[in-house]
């Protein structure tokens, strides 16, 4: 794992490029998105991706990391949030978890079954992601059955403040690049944390971080040494 102490506008411009080269290639890319502090930086990477290339973005399918369970495009949803701050998709596919209104348990085992197809169908992985305070990323909670799953592609639990549904440990082993935002005073204990790399997944649930060979954390805090 590399820690770059660079701006939000610098680590855009590097997912983008990243995205569009594999784009280029025709191969089909699986984009991870996030809700939270990701969302600004990943509309000004769709924004970039945009106007880069349109012929070759047919090839980008874009899937929540995460999602708060409830009707379709309710207030809390990270997708909702997205489209609010300007992430527009088009022209590349952009699935919505919620769209059908189904149940709680329906709408997990839909999205279970929509990251397990996607990811084998796809030939490059990319997730953009965020790390809470409490060391969390994704929707992966600290000493929540999320953590605790090793066989769905999507894990779905009542937590304390919403119904969540995440990708599961598994995934992160899937994932070809991953790049985390972690900006601001609040986030230096558990970047600190994830950097010193001392702690269980249960409580870390960032650490799973490290199972991903390209993993790149973004911030104003830490830097590798070169």
């Amino acid at each position: 794992m590399i820690f770059k102490t660079e701006g939000a506008s610098e680590a855009a411009k590097h997912v983008a490029a990243t995205i569009d080269h594999e784009l280029k290639q025709h191969r089909k890319v699986l984009w991870l998105v996030s809700g939270g502090s990701a969302i600004d930086i990943q509309v000004n990477v769709m924004s970039l991706l945009s106007k880069s290339h349109e012929r070759y973005i047919e090839n980008l399918t874009i899937l929540p990391v995460d999602e708060r369970y409830g009707p379709f495009d309710h207030k809390d949803s990270n997708a909702a949030q997205l489209g609010q701050a300007g992430f527009n998709p088009t022209p590349a596919l952009w699935l919505d978890v919620l769209s059908d209104n189904l149940s709680f348990e329906q709408t997990v085992s839909r999205y279970d079954a929509l990251a397990k197809k996607l990811i084998e169908k796809s030939d490059y992985v990319v997730a953009t992601l965020g790390l809470g305070t409490d060391g969390h990323t994704a929707g992966i909670l600290p000493q929540s059955p999320a953590i605790k799953e090793d066989m769905a592609s999507v894990v779905g639990y009542i937590w304390r403040d919403y119904k969540r549904m995440t990708i599961s440990p598994t995934v992160f082993m899937r994932i070809d690049a991953a790049y985390v935002f972690a900006y601001g005073d609040k986030k230096q204990e558990a970047l600190q944390r994830l950097f010193n790399n001392s702690e269980s997944v249960s409580k870390l649930p960032a650490k799973l971080l490290y199972d991903i060979t390209n993993s790149t954390v973004y911030n104003d805090y830490i830097k590798s040494e070169e």
